[in-house]
């Protein structure tokens, strides 16, 4: 399986085989759809895929991200912001802390609302939740204050 460092970070297919070639392709937004594993040593680490747009526009699909490092407070903001600076795109999260993370737990659906309110990413999709630009401030405070809700319970 073909590792390359591209932007300051290592790619490689999260699944099957990828020549350096193609991974570069797909890096450029130019290849097919496929899902690439990642990691900025020390930082994060994650799985993702990119896509075009009908409007040729650059979408990132998130389906995990990890913070590493003694210092992880802030780093995940770092992280989508890197992500979304080094691909010129939108940035979608999917199933966020629930399909993909060894480690799941429940803390993480706040966190990824927190994301969403503050811009960092465009949409997210998980079992907990569904946000888009069309998700009213009513709509947002209902989900929270279920998820708010939810988390006591099990406390």
């Amino acid at each position: 399986m073909a590792d390359i460092e591209w932007k300051g970070i290592i790619w490689s297919a999260a699944y099957g085989d990828l020549s350096v070639k193609e991974l570069l392709t797909i890096l450029k937004g130019f290849g097919p759809m496929e899902i690439l594993q990642f990691e900025k040593p020390g930082t994060f680490r994650g799985q993702l895929s990119l896509s075009l747009s009908e409007n040729g526009a650059k979408e990132i699909t998130l389906y995990y991200l990890e913070v590493m490092g003694p210092k992880r407070r802030g780093g995940g903001r770092e992280a989508l912001g890197y992500l979304k600076r080094i691909f010129k795109g939108e940035l979608y999260v999917e199933d966020p802390g629930i399909i993909r993370v060894k480690n799941a737990n429940e803390e993480s659906i706040p966190f990824w609302i927190k994301m969403f309110q503050e811009g960092h990413i465009e949409a997210l999709d998980s079992a907990e939740c569904s946000l888009t630009r069309q998700t009213s401030e009513a709509e947002m405070n209902r989900i929270k204050d279920r998820i708010e809700s939810a988390r006591k319970q099990r406390d």
